[in-house]
């Protein structure tokens, strides 16, 4: 018990001194004991410790008037401010009387509180409405009466209120329609109160509202609603301030504008080179979007069809709105894609006849289209004759999505082919009747054409055969036909001489001399020269 007794005796004293009771403060020991607080008292007054109350409850220091005849206390209350009750417990006897007086400047005392006769009271609380000047109260008991006044607490008046607590804007209005107002009237006594909103869509025309020690004031504020962002909106315009708060609801729609869509253009067919702008618009004038049911056939980029490849695709002209306008209502239209004929020139370089078809090259002349050639109708390996044709190629486009196969007509020129004669290592010294195989060489492979110019020997078959003693010019050359052009001339001079009298070639040579003769070709056959003469293949002479 002694411990708790100490302790709320410190709690007191180390209260700060004040100059008067403080607004809504309980009246303390140190106020008691404060000349600028209790400004005038009875010797019979006097502030008792804290004391272990009935019921094991614990009462607070208090003020005890013992009266023999008439005892009283004053207490200045905060000199700022407006009073609106007075609350404290008693505790007293009879054969008396106690009251309560107020005064706004210690001299007009009016009564707020009496209580007198044979009543005894053990700790009666009373709620006492003072007048709003109040600034000095005094507590008084006269005759044999006894008192003590404890939980002594005077409130400062604060009142806040609105005209009202909703305030609908209603569900009209479109975006970007001028800010809407509306006023409502705030009530207020003693105080300052900040004033804020919930929602961003909703503000006040003021910051603050109200000032300190002045009565049931009325301040207009003007609630704004600004119509920036489609949608329904709903807050609270709140005015709070010492402890005080006040919201009043405010709610709004603010709605979007309807745009129309159209489309008058139609789409059907297009080649697929085509370029194909679309025109959809809106009465909003916003940018209108268009989406492609296969963009791997065809999209639409800046308003343009971008053709992949031939195909019928659904091209879908949307607007989605934006802030100030809904959505439109999307159009719809088919476009069928055929591939296109691909524009080319073609020509055919001349082949060489020997050359197959396969060599040929073919060039595309106009560069507008990329893609490859073959041949129709036709081997390309065969070798035609020279000469000129009317031949047909098929053009493949690279890109098959986008063009067709094309059949195109082309001439084709063969040239005849060159062909040479050689004529080296001829033996030219004859005898009459020793038979020779010429050794000129055609690079067609085609008999050559030989012409004398005295008719002393014959050629059969590339034999030369001596007839005659004399000196004989020979001439070799091919004069050329459809496919060969003609060959030069070669001139080889032949000198022959009489016959042996011993014709030692009519016996075949052995087979030792037929591998150890000269071998040789003449005419697609072979032949074999030994000892100055001619052989075929088995060893026996040729005339």
């Amino acid at each position: 018990m002694k411990k708790i007794f100490t302790l709320l005796a410190v709690l007191a004293i180390s209260l700060t001194t004040r100059a008067q009771l403080a607004w809504d403060t309980e009246f303390t020991k140190n106020d008691f004991n404060n000349a600028q607080t209790v400004i005038s008292k009875s010797s019979n007054v006097s502030y008792s410790d804290p004391v272990l109350g009935l019921g094991g409850g614990l009462s607070i220091g208090k003020i005890s008037i013992l009266s023999v005849y008439d005892d009283e206390c004053v207490i200045a209350l905060s000199q700022t401010g407006i009073a609106e009750t007075l609350t404290f417990s008693w505790q007293g006897g009879s054969n008396g009387t106690f009251s309560v007086y107020q005064s706004s400047d210690h001299s007009n005392w009016s009564l707020v509180l009496q209580k007198e006769g044979n009543t005894i009271s053990t700790g009666t609380d009373e709620e006492l409405a003072l007048a709003t000047t109040t600034r000095y109260l005094k507590f008084a008991a006269s005759a044999h009466s006894a008192v003590s006044f404890r939980k002594i607490k005077v409130t400062e008046l604060k009142r806040l209120s609105a005209g009202t607590d909703e305030w609908p804007f209603g569900s009209d209005a479109m975006v970007d329609d001028p800010v809407a107002s509306k006023n409502v009237n705030i009530m207020w006594t003693n105080i300052v109160a900040n004033v804020t909103s919930t929602d961003p869509h909703f503000s006040a025309s003021v910051a603050t509202i109200g000032q300190k020690n002045l009565v049931d004031q009325t301040t207009q504020i003007a609630i704004r609603y600004s119509h920036n962002e489609a949608g329904s909106h709903s807050g609270y315009i709140v005015i709070a301030g010492e402890g005080r708060e006040v919201r009043i609801a405010v709610s709004g729609k603010t709605n979007k504008y309807n745009q129309t869509l159209t489309w008058l253009q139609e789409l059907g067919e297009c080649i697929a080179t085509d370029k194909v702008t679309l025109n959809a618009y809106t009465t909003s004038s916003l940018d209108v979007v268009y989406e492609s049911s296969d963009p791997g056939i065809a999209y639409v980029e800046n308003s343009v069809v971008q053709i992949v490849k031939a195909g019928t695709v659904t091209l879908t002209a949307t607007q989605p709105g934006n802030y100030k306008f809904n959505a439109a209502e999307p159009i719809s239209k088919t476009l069928t894609i055929r591939k296109a004929d691909p524009v080319i020139g073609v020509s055919v370089d001349d082949l060489t006849y020997g050359q197959p078809l396969s060599e040929a090259v073919i060039r595309e002349t106009m560069n507008l289209v990329e893609g490859s050639f073959s041949w129709m109708d036709i081997d390309p390996s065969t070798v035609l004759d020279a000469g000129d044709y009317a031949l047909k190629v098929l053009f493949t486009p690279a890109n098959e999505g986008i063009y067709n196969t094309r059949e195109v007509p082309v001439a084709l020129h063969v040239n005849k082919a060159v062909q040479t004669i050689v004529w080296d290592d001829q033996p030219t010294e004859l005898k009459v009747g020793e038979s020779v195989a010429s050794t000129a060489v055609l690079s067609s492979g085609l008999p050559i054409t030989y012409a004398f110019t005295e008719c002393l020997l014959s050629i059969e078959d590339g034999i030369i055969k001596p007839e005659n003693e004399g000196e004989v010019t020979v001439v070799a050359y091919h004069p050329g036909n459809n496919n060969y052009l003609p060959t030069t001339v070669i001139m080889t001079v032949f000198t022959i001489s009489a016959a042996a009298l011993d014709d030692p070639t009519d016996a075949p040579l052995t087979p030792q001399q037929l591998r150890a003769a000269q071998k040789y070709i003449h005419g697609g056959k072979v032949y074999v020269s030994f000892g100055g003469h001619t052989y075929d293949a088995d060893g026996k002479f040729v005339r």
